[in-house]
C-alpha cells in the first residue's frame, strides 16, 4: 500500500510538473500563432477558420482544461490525506475515478484504435 501511493505522490508531482512545461509551450504556440493571424489577416483573411470553428475549439479546450485540473485537484487531495493522516479515503478516490473517467471523455483525450 506504502508504494501505491508513493507511486500516486510521484505521478501528481509529475503532473504539475508537466502542466507547468505545457503551459509555457502553449503560450509559445499561442504568440506563433497569434503572429500567423496577423500574417493571415493582412492577407485578407484567406486562411482563418469561421468564427463558429474557433468558438467550438476554445469550448472544446477550456472543456478539458477544466476536468484535467479537477482530476488534479481530487489526486492532490487524495495524496494529500494519505500523507497526512495515513488513511486511504475511498470516497476520494472514487471521485477521483469519476475524474478520470470524465477526462477521458472529452474530445481532448487521444483515442486508441483497439483492434
Amino acid at each position: 500500500m506504502r508504494n501505491l501511493m508513493l507511486s500516486l505522490l510521484a505521478i501528481v508531482g509529475i503532473s504539475q510538473f508537466s502542466a507547468e512545461a505545457q503551459s509555457a509551450a502553449y503560450e509559445h504556440y499561442m504568440n506563433d500563432g497569434e503572429r500567423r493571424a496577423s500574417v493571415s489577416r493582412d492577407a485578407g483573411d484567406q486562411f482563418d477558420p469561421p468564427v463558429d470553428k474557433r468558438k467550438e475549439a476554445n469550448y472544446k479546450e477550456n472543456e478539458f482544461r477544466s476536468r484535467t485540473q479537477a482530476f488534479v485537484d481530487l489526486w492532490s487531495a487524495l495524496a494529500r490525506e494519505y500523507s497526512e493522516k495515513g488513511t486511504f479515503n475511498m470516497k476520494i478516490a472514487k471521485e477521483v475515478s469519476k475524474a478520470f473517467h470524465a477526462l477521458e471523455k472529452t474530445e481532448g483525450w487521444p483515442k486508441v484504435d483497439r483492434r
